[in-house]
């Protein structure tokens, strides 16, 4: 498994990679999770799951929804409530979140692909259970990465949160934006509703 508290205090991310920062910590919220806020796709309540240093959650706060965010690493919580004290932050794991029928909308950026392969459909669960009915899911996650433990196939993706209860509205392809010394990075964003 990954250490994601160690890498946000400096540890490499995958062994033999040395860390040079956190690529996706760009200290403005993703280019992506604008566009879905522009579309309507939050509402309410909504959960951040998996929010690293809160740049996505402190951003919608701003644009006037109660946000609750959680990520498994203590840091990267620590660093998130500097930025965004106006958001509950929450240190826990999303493949178990003690919320049932809380939110009205869900964000999952960039996480379903860092959580282990055999944990994903936990995730997939945890975030169906934590979500009303008729709440939206807004999952972003890296396409066409071959390589561990990073790999995800778009069937994989699809079939996790189907079975999970969610039925899926659309799929469609974009990029996660990372600080300038990393390649753009091809990424699957999911949207989908809870019935």
């Amino acid at each position: 498994m990954i250490d994601y508290e160690g890498f946000y205090r400096g540890q490499p991310l995958v062994d033999g990679v040395p860390n040079t920062g956190v690529p996706w910590d760009i200290g403005a919220p993703q280019p992506v999770v604008v566009r879905l806020a522009d579309e309507g796709r939050f509402r309410g309540e909504v959960l951040d799951a998996g929010c690293g240093t809160g740049d996505n959650a402190k951003f919608l706060a701003a644009r006037g929804f109660r946000v609750t965010a959680t990520d498994i690493a203590p840091t990267a919580v620590a660093q998130a409530r500097e930025r965004a004290p106006e958001v509950e932050f929450l240190v826990g794991d999303a493949t178990d979140l003690p919320f049932t029928e809380k939110f009205d909308a869900v964000l999952a950026s960039a996480l379903f692909h860092a959580v282990p392969e055999h944990r994903r459909g936990e995730l997939a669960k945890s975030l169906h259970r934590a979500a009303k009915p008729g709440a939206l899911l807004n999952l972003t996650c890296l396409a066409d990465v071959e390589v561990a433990p990073f790999a995800v196939t778009e069937h994989e993706l699809r079939d996790e949160l189907t079975r999970a209860g969610w039925v899926i509205t659309e799929v469609r392809d974009d990029v996660v934006a990372v600080a300038p010394t990393f390649p753009e990075l091809k990424i699957w964003v999911v949207l989908a509703v809870k019935p």
